[in-house]
């Protein structure tokens, strides 16, 4: 085997290495895990989206965590689910659909998470917020879209799920 054969293998081999390493896993991939921003790399502050339990009764106040743990301020529109900053997802086949409703008639308002603050957030499956149809029991899930800058509103650059629970 020639020098350069020798050199284009061990190449070869560093590339291989490399490109390996630069694998991400998927953050729907186990519902077990803390969930962090999807497509942001190693290197992103991590978000993560936690319900404490693994199962609610239809009408039940789901409260659940929201965490910025990193060094940079995130942002984030609150009226979404319960007039809220994140949205209840359900399974449907092997879709999930958004409650992205809130019955309220005011304009967004912006909600800011300080470099590693934690908030607790307060889902009322009864409440009047929620549009007809009503909640549906099965698999649910919660999804958190957010940006790194205040601006533009509405626009949505990152999202973080937690894991799957069952409501019913």
């Amino acid at each position: 085997m020639s020098r350069w054969s020798r050199w284009l293998g061990g190449v070869a081999v560093l590339s291989v290495a490399v490109l390996a390493g630069c694998a991400q896993p998927d953050p729907d991939a186990s519902a077990s895990a803390p969930a962090t921003a999807s497509g942001t790399g190693p290197a992103a502050p991590p978000v993560t989206v936690t319900v404490p339990a693994d199962r609610h009764r239809v009408g039940d106040v789901i409260v659940l965590t929201v965490v910025n743990g990193g060094a940079a301020p995130l942002y984030a529109d609150d009226l979404r689910t319960d007039c809220s900053p994140v949205l209840l997802e359900r399974r449907e086949g092997g879709t999930w659909t958004r409650y992205d409703n809130c019955g309220v008639e005011r304009a967004s308002a912006v909600v800011t998470w300080a470099p590693g603050e934690r908030r607790e957030i307060r889902l009322d499956t009864a409440g009047g917020n929620f549009s007809a149809p009503p909640l549906l029991a099965g698999v649910h899930r919660i999804a958190f879209g957010f940006r790194w800058s205040p601006t533009p509103e509405g626009a949505v650059t990152e999202w973080v799920h937690s894991s799957e629970f069952r409501i019913g």
